[in-house]
């Protein structure tokens, strides 16, 4: 961006921080509403709002008018749009935890006219997750689903590939000409240096092939450092004979991974003793709720690695679940599994069953 471009955009910052500090304005007159009676504060709410969507609006037309000017958002701008709310969303996480232990970066590369930009990632040694803004010209013609698919690029993590279990992620049109991206991996456990440089390459956008290359500093230190580990005691269940069993409890500010066992009971010819019939084409042959200690559901668990192997008369399943951290009240979890059983139309739709019997309570204090 040159000297008059950045000259050009100055009415825009100024426009931008006092937009932003109306919006703040208007907050503190509705907080402070609370003494004027009920018809009076619906009247005020409703004008309120009203004000706060034309500052918005104001707030909106400004930032395309930035974009439009420079062709691009360079890091300086995208963390001055950040300060507005409908904007700022694009390149803010969901979930205020997650968002605060992410990092601001703010790497960006170009070529043939089309700017992709990595403003935010999260990064604790197990997951990366991280934001991508996509930046197209006038008369750019999408393809259909994501303009890049970082699921199958070769990211290389301090030079060497990316090592890890399971990814996802998808971009979508957000305003115009702008897409935004969520993508997140789940990393083998072996690999977990706390400071390291991402290396993201990529050689098309939608139907546009090119060369945007992204270095992207990642650092797990600031989460590391409020992890609790504890190895719980006597957090195990036997049921039908099978046995449930959490080892360890890793507490971060934003996950929670609990390392756990499953093992099941077989008979001298080999065979169950259990009723129940587990279905193994997955891996661990069951899913798990998270729920309060009054037995209320508060998160879905997922696999990160899990590992499989015959002991004796007993099949053994080793893995780790992983799950959003519950707020600082919450000083024990019940981890509830849920039987897998393979689809059959009519049959079994929608009829996994919650395995009450082998739920295993946690301590997360």
């Amino acid at each position: 961006m040159n000297y008059a471009t950045v000259n050009s955009l100055k009415p825009i910052e100024i426009a931008i921080t006092e937009a932003s500090r109306a919006l703040k304005d208007q907050d503190r007159v509705i907080s402070s509403s609370e003494i004027v009676k009920q018809g009076h504060r619906r009247t005020r709410g409703k004008a309120a709002w009203q004000r706060r969507a034309l500052v918005y609006g104001v707030a909106a037309v400004l930032v395309l008018m930035a974009i439009g000017v420079s062709g691009f958002v360079s890091p300086v701008m995208a963390a001055m749009l950040q300060k507005i709310p409908i904007i700022g969303g694009l390149y803010s996480f969901n979930g205020p935890k997650l968002n605060h232990y992410a990092s601001d970066v703010n790497s960006s590369a170009n070529d043939k006219g089309i700017t992709v930009t990595v403003p935010k990632v999260y990064y604790d040694g197990r997951r990366l997750l991280l934001i991508y803004i996509i930046e197209v010209p006038e008369g750019y013609e999408p393809i259909y689903g994501s303009q890049i698919n970082l699921a199958t690029t070769k990211i290389q993590l301090n030079g060497k590939p990316l090592s890890f279990q399971s990814v996802v992620g998808m971009d979508s049109l957000v305003s115009t000409n702008m897409y935004r991206g969520d993508v997140g991996w789940d990393l083998s456990s072996d690999q977990a240096p706390q400071n390291s440089m991402l290396t993201i390459p990529i050689d098309q956008v939608g139907p546009v092939k090119g060369n945007w290359t992204l270095s992207v500093p990642i650092s797990s230190t600031e989460v590391n450092k409020t992890i609790d580990t504890a190895f719980p005691q006597n957090a195990s269940t036997t049921y039908d004979g099978i046995t449930l069993t959490a080892n360890k409890v890793s507490k971060g500010p934003v996950y929670t991974d609990v390392s756990m066992q499953l093992r099941q009971a077989l008979q001298t010819d080999g065979k169950p003793i259990s009723k129940m019939s587990l279905v193994e084409l997955f891996g661990v042959p069951m899913n798990f709720n998270v729920l309060d200690t009054n037995h209320r559901f508060m998160n879905v668990a997922y696999f990160t690695d899990q590992h499989f192997k015959k002991v004796g008369n007993e099949k053994i399943w080793d893995f780790t679940i992983h799950f959003e951290t519950p707020s600082s009240d919450v000083k024990a979890i019940v981890i509830e599994p849920i039987l897998m059983v393979l689809y059959k139309e009519g049959v079994t739709e929608g009829n996994c069953p919650t395995i009450p019997q082998l739920a295993v309570t946690v301590p997360l204090n």
